[in-house]
């Protein structure tokens, strides 16, 4: 039986230049906060964008796919889902002792 050569894992995920979907995105989040705060610096924005590629990259080096994406589902995601009401023995009066 001959060996096969195949150039793309079919179960591997869609990649471009190192990158996922969901990196790209955030990439692009970069890319459009870099020309909201400074128009005219073309130079300075590439190099900002440059530095975010190669910082995705690093931090996405021997990681799983999917990575990124589940970090920040981590940072933005709130500690607390929800605060609970008081019920009314948790209430106070006036003197700022409980009732």
């Amino acid at each position: 039986m001959e060996n096969v050569r195949v150039y793309r894992s079919v179960n591997a995920g869609d990649r471009f230049f190192g990158l996922e979907l969901a990196d790209g995105a955030l990439l692009l989040l970069v890319f459009f906060l870099a020309f909201s705060f400074n128009r005219e610096g073309l130079f300075g924005n590439g190099l900002v964008l440059l530095l975010a590629y190669f910082g995705i990259r690093a931090l996405k080096r021997n990681k799983p796919e999917g990575y990124v994406l589940d970090l920040t589902r981590y940072v933005l995601g709130s500690r607390f889902k929800s605060v609970g009401s008081f019920d009314e023995a948790e209430t106070m009066d006036e003197k700022g002792s409980p009732k």
